[in-house]
């Protein structure tokens, strides 16, 4: 291989060595896959360690798209009821999302509520009973964006006050409320979830303790050893009566 450098109208030929060329090429080469294998190592280790990728990434699909429409809208479109509907529907769907679906795949809980003839709300509860089945990573990445995303939304509603943009608020109060109904349910669900571990776990060892007092051989073990405890001090005591007479 020659390469040709011109220099004051005259020509120079300089030798290439191939084995120069293809060293060159092959480090390129690796670092290229260097920078590609470091940009998704951090999505490789997310899919390894979550168990339902698919459910952690609608999980917060519907929040960022909402969030990117409410902020970038006006560059594709100047029509505001065309920003306002798509945000709407991606909040509606954002909420049904994490109500139905995330919330009982990454977490293991899931809420709802309905209304009695009386007029009074009534909230139902339900709770994975075997929590081995979580990964920490789902139950993470599953609280950390239901719990950011109002705080995101409440920075906006000030911003849109302090730029007299009241015409976007509605947006905005609409996804603080959205954010907000799950963030409730989820946390009354998982007290409730709690409470009925607690319970389960004293019940299994008042049960235990029984079924262990019912053995014959477990309850004679426990009277002589109380009897063993008690008969020293009866015995010290007779000996300090009869000392003192």
């Amino acid at each position: 291989f020659f390469l040709i450098m011109a220099k004051e109208d005259e020509l120079e030929f300089i030798s290439v060595n191939p084995d120069d060329d293809n060293t060159m090429t092959s480090n390129n080469q690796s670092s290229y896959n260097e920078s590609a294998g470091y940009q998704t190592s951090i999505g490789g280790w997310l899919f390894k360690q979550s168990k339902h990728p698919s459910a952690i990434f609608f999980h917060l699909l519907f929040k960022t798209l909402a969030l990117f429409f409410y902020v970038f809208g006006s560059w594709f479109t100047s029509n505001f009821i065309f920003t306002f509907v798509i945000c709407i529907i991606l909040l509606a769907f954002d909420f049904w999302t994490v109500k139905n679906i995330s919330g009982r795949l990454l977490v293991g809980l899931r809420w709802w509520s309905y209304v009695r003839d009386d007029g009074s709300n009534e909230w139902i509860f339900e709770s994975l009973e075997d929590t081995a089945e979580l990964s920490p990573t789902d139950s993470r990445i599953f609280w950390w964006a239901l719990y950011i995303t109002p705080v995101i939304w409440a920075f906006y509603f000030i911003v849109g006050v302090l730029r007299l943009k009241f015409e976007y608020l509605p947006i905005v109060i609409a996804a603080i409320s959205m954010s907000g109904a799950n963030i409730i349910g989820y946390m009354k669900c998982s007290s409730s979830a709690k409470s009925k571990m607690r319970s389960m776990m004293e019940q299994g060892i008042r049960g235990g303790s029984l079924a262990a007092l019912e053995n014959s051989t477990i309850r004679s073990w426990v009277l002589d050893t109380l009897l063993a405890a008690t008969t020293p001090n009866s015995q010290s005591g007779q000996q300090r009566g009869q000392n003192n007479v």
